[in-house]
């Protein structure tokens, strides 16, 4: 495996230095790969598909090596073909997250049954 400059900046992402600014930024992990290549090429990453297979092989890669751990979530994304523009779709998506800490629950109760208050994560 080798230690690439990407793979550490994917890394520092989780870091919790960058917390705050990644979470306003793309949300909360686990990410997905659209989230990834705009915190790394920035807004390049929504002109050129090239930005998005680029962070895809290098999360596949780190899925691989051990250092990240890939879930498949049922989701609801904007569909960008010109026949469903502005439509939702429902897919299968990736999202990756440190080992031992990727975990995505669907809220069924949604907005009328939640806590207030704030959280702490317990290691």
């Amino acid at each position: 495996m080798r230690m690439t400059s990407r793979k550490k900046e994917i890394l520092s992402f989780f870091e919790p230095d960058h917390r705050e600014w990644v979470t306003g930024e793309i949300g909360s992990p686990p990410f997905d790969v659209s989230g990834v290549a705009y915190l790394l090429s920035g807004m390049d990453s929504f002109k050129s598909r090239h930005h998005l297979e680029s962070a895809r092989r290098t999360l596949e890669a780190m899925v691989n090596d051990g250092l990240l751990e890939k879930i498949i979530s049922y989701e609801q994304r904007q569909d960008s073909t010109q026949s469903g523009a502005g439509k939702g779709v429902w897919c299968n998506c990736s999202r990756y997250g440190l080992i031992g800490q990727c975990l995505v629950m669907r809220d069924r109760d949604g907005s009328d049954n939640y806590i207030e208050g704030e959280f702490d994560r317990v290691n």
